[in-house]
């Protein structure tokens, strides 16, 4: 590829989806853990939680989308591999300057003048 002023680039850089995707999921988990727990707590603080069902509640709404979202993606990226082939990619070889040169035949020397 060329870019502006001549740069080339050959080869984008690497990314790992996985790291990244797996941070994404964890600060989302936290926003989401901390954003419940400030209503929460402005509800207990209002007297919206009375009885021991109500306080039974609170683990499954802090974790229970985010173990659900964790789920979701490991199952996408499970999707996801199955659509790639079970042949190993074949990576482009360098060529030899021996390859590049145009050899003569010689079958019949008698024909070259040197």
């Amino acid at each position: 590829m060329v870019f502006r002023r001549g740069i080339r680039f050959t080869e984008s850089a690497p990314l790992n989806w996985r790291r990244g995707m797996f941070r994404l999921w964890l600060l989302v988990s936290a926003a989401w853990i901390m954003g419940w727990a400030i209503y929460l707590t402005l509800s207990a603080i209002a007297q919206a939680l009375t009885s021991p069902g109500d306080f039974l509640a609170i683990p499954v709404v802090f974790f229970g989308p985010p173990i659900a979202l964790l789920l979701c993606g490991l199952a996408a990226g499970w999707a996801i591999r199955g659509f790639r082939s079970n042949q190993p990619e074949q990576k482009a070889t360098t060529k030899s300057p021996e390859d590049t040169v145009v050899r003569l035949r010689q079958e019949f020397p008698d024909d070259y003048v040197s």
